[in-house]
């Protein structure tokens, strides 16, 4: 995820809380409200798709994924807050990405339903990386956009599920239509794609010094009574809003 170099890892933790045996509690993630909304949402087994793409929005490669979000419990300082694990396998080449971490990182935003996104917590005329991921129940959308100072260089876009619960991946090779304009009230100006029908990333249509910039995903199943969507947003002087400034 990003702030760092972005490599599409996700997120994923302990299935939900089993019932409780005799004698036992169930387990509950504790920790901050961020961390216990993060697993509640994102904890588990994903199973899907990831489909990289080019700054034209034409498919470069693709490969099956499956990742495990999980809380391990390794020495005796996990006890207090034990570690989230994140697993990723590329289906392909069977070659596994980790990351840990017992609290999300400060540049990490997580919205109530468990949206999150993530990323520099300052930008600038260079490239910059961000991550952003919604969630309805059993299915995900993710993408990872690499933003260079003249535009996009790359898109990698996820579609997830839970075991058995995936929805069919766009047939490759994936070219998105061309991007449509938006105009926001703020004045802000984006691209829109759109990898499925259902679901739209949203780009500044222009990297300019002194304005502000946004990233966006957007997902609206037909099956979903209300969609989702997360915003990174940062001001005209690259530094990250609150989560709360992008509702």
């Amino acid at each position: 995820m990003a702030a760092r170099q972005l490599h599409p890892t996700p997120m994923t933790t302990n299935a939900p809380p089993q019932p409780a045996r005799s004698g036992q509690e169930p387990t509950l993630p504790y920790g901050s409200q961020r961390r216990i909304t993060l697993l509640q949402h994102n904890a588990g087994l994903w199973e899907g798709s990831f489909i990289r793409l080019d700054g034209q929005g034409h498919e470069l490669d693709r490969f099956a994924s499956h990742l495990e979000v999980q809380e391990r419990t390794i020495g005796p300082e996990d006890f207090a807050l034990p570690e989230i694990e994140a697993a990723l396998t590329n289906g392909s080449s069977g070659a596994v990405r980790t990351m840990r971490f017992r609290e999300p990182p400060s540049e990490m935003q997580i919205s109530p339903d468990g949206h999150w996104s993530l990323g520099p917590s300052r930008i600038g005329p260079w490239t910059w990386v961000s991550e952003l991921c919604v969630v309805l129940g059993d299915r995900r959308r993710r993408v990872v956009i690499e933003l260079a100072a003249d535009g996009l260089s790359s898109l990698v876009y996820v579609n997830e599920g839970r075991p058995g619960r995936q929805d069919p991946v766009p047939p490759a090779p994936l070219r998105l239509p061309p991007p449509t304009t938006v105009w926001q009230a703020n004045g802000l100006s984006l691209l829109r794609w759109q990898p499925e029908a259902d679901v739209q990333i949203d780009i500044p249509l222009q990297r300019q010094p002194d304005q502000p910039q946004m990233v966006a995903l957007q997902w609206q199943p037909a099956w979903a009574r209300q969609g989702a969507r997360i915003e990174r947003r940062h001001d005209r002087y690259g530094l990250l809003e609150s989560i709360s400034a992008s509702a």
